[in-house]
């Protein structure tokens, strides 16, 4: 008997943003990229790697011509790639985001000249030091191939991206379970910033299908509520010292995305305001947020979920 003809699949619209979320169904590794410039040293996320050739050995990866450091990563002669392993989500975030200069993702953390003298990250492995063999253009990216002339090999449990959220092999294995009187379950700060993590890692991780840094995500989230805020506020609601924060606003501002207007009580004090393409920004964030918190919460009661939000607001305003 004839089998029936499969049914066609309808195919989604191409655009950018269908065919980043199509891509995103496959599991790629993570690396970080680093390169020295003119003086400056410069690293980012990526998980563009892939290998090309044996003889010569031959890497490649491809950056966005975007990217704050792009010009820094076509003009350097030589790279470095860095493998992440499942415990370094906090690092591929770091280097991820696109606040403040190359050389701030490098702030407190050791490091040093390898052999062609891009910066090599103590602590990691793999690692793969690369002459820039070749440069070719990839339409909205730059495709870098690199001979790897030398390289540190390890065994580890990698650390995956996928669907725009940082996964770790076996990451669904029950963890050992503590006693319910240990530090870890009863010390007050240290649940919190475990729950920190738990809520916003992966959400944090899928901001860049936005073009979004988690600095400029938490300045637009906090603008498409209230309008009018001083630098001090934002800096404040936005988890920010206020130096760091006059310094995003300018990038932003120069996006686009705010605005500074006078404050009618005080002309000699801006306040910060949604731009019209600043608020088409996060408009779809937003609600992303939304439809991944009420995934974190659904294991709870109604009842639940207000009590933890209630007590967390009078601890956050009674010791503001």
């Amino acid at each position: 008997m004839a089998g029936r003809p499969a049914r066609a699949l309808a195919a989604d619209p191409l655009t950018p943003e269908a065919f980043r979320r199509a891509l995103g169904q496959f599991p790629t590794g993570v690396t970080i990229v680093t390169a020295e410039h003119g003086g400056r040293v410069v690293g980012m996320t990526a998980n563009s790697f892939t290998s090309v050739s044996l003889d010569p050995p031959l890497i490649l990866w491809c950056v966005a011509k975007g990217a704050p450091s792009y010009r820094a990563f076509v003009q350097a002669d030589a790279f470095a790639i860095h493998f992440l392993g499942a415990g370094h989500q906090d690092l591929a975030l770091r280097f991820a985001g696109k606040g403040g200069s190359g050389s701030d993702k490098f702030t407190d953390l050791a490091h040093a000249p390898g052999e062609t003298g891009a910066p090599i990250l103590e602590g990691l492995a793999p690692i793969f030091e690369c002459r820039t063999w070749a440069r070719y253009d990839g339409g909205d990216h730059t495709i870098l191939v690199g001979e790897v002339v030398h390289f540190i090999s390890k065994p580890h449990e990698p650390l995956l991206f996928h669907s725009g959220v940082l996964r770790a092999i076996g990451s669904e294995r029950p963890q050992r379970e503590l006693p319910h009187d240990s530090f870890a379950r009863t010390y007050l700060a240290y649940l919190l910033a475990r729950a920190s993590h738990v809520v916003s890692s992966e959400f944090h991780a899928s901001l860049k299908q936005w073009g979004l840094s988690v600095p400029e995500w938490r300045v637009l989230a906090c603008l498409s509520d209230v309008e009018g805020l001083s630098v001090g506020e934002l800096a404040a609601m936005a988890l920010m010292k206020q130096p760091r924060m006059t310094k995003l606003l300018d990038r932003m501002a120069a996006q686009k995305l705010v605005e500074r207007r006078p404050d009618p009580k005080d002309r000699r004090r801006a306040l910060i305001h949604l731009t019209p393409q600043g608020r088409a920004r996060v408009a779809p964030v937003v609600p992303a947020a939304m439809a991944h918190e009420a995934q974190l919460l659904a294991p709870f009661t109604e009842e639940e979920r207000a009590t933890i939000k209630h007590a967390l607001d009078l601890l956050i305003s009674r010791r503001s």
